[in-house]
């Protein structure tokens, strides 16, 4: 008896069973990163095949939100073709994320560019770190208005 071992047979195997059935449509949810700088916070959105006239982009408190849609490009296109494998995501998209607050909604600004959306927020100068001066061990500092 001979036994023919496939290594991928079994990687395809799990595989398929992370994908939706046969011609079922799974949602679209984009990646996205935040990062945070002393001097702003920067958000990196994968969101390809969208315009910019397609998204769109609300700061509330300290919740940032995208939105936009991805139009199913199968139905009714006239033909009666059996898909046997969907694997992108359509449908309409909100993804929220948190970022620190006291940004100011107004200073938000976004650049769409080869599927990536990137968003900056400026921090305010009360979110950007300060630096505090210390005093040399026996000095001693006069505070202004003190009378001794």
């Amino acid at each position: 008896m001979t036994v023919t071992f496939e290594p991928m047979f079994e990687f395809e195997k799990l595989f398929n069973r992370m994908l939706p059935a046969n011609g079922a449509r799974s949602t679209f949810v984009p990646a996205a990163d935040v990062v945070a700088t002393g001097d702003e916070v920067i958000i990196h959105m994968d969101v390809p095949g969208f315009t910019s006239e397609s998204l769109e982009i609300d700061l509330e408190n300290d919740v940032l939100t995208v939105r936009g849609e991805r139009a199913y490009p199968y139905a009714g296109n006239g033909n009666q073709a059996t898909w046997q494998r969907i694997e992108r995501g359509f449908g309409r998209f909100e993804r929220s994320l948190r970022v620190p607050r006291g940004l100011d909604p107004n200073a938000v600004s976004a650049d769409l560019d080869a599927g990536v959306l990137t968003i900056r927020i400026p921090k305010p100068a009360a979110l950007k770190p300060h630096r505090v001066e210390i005093a040399a061990s026996g000095e001693t500092r006069q505070l202004e208005g003190a009378t001794a």
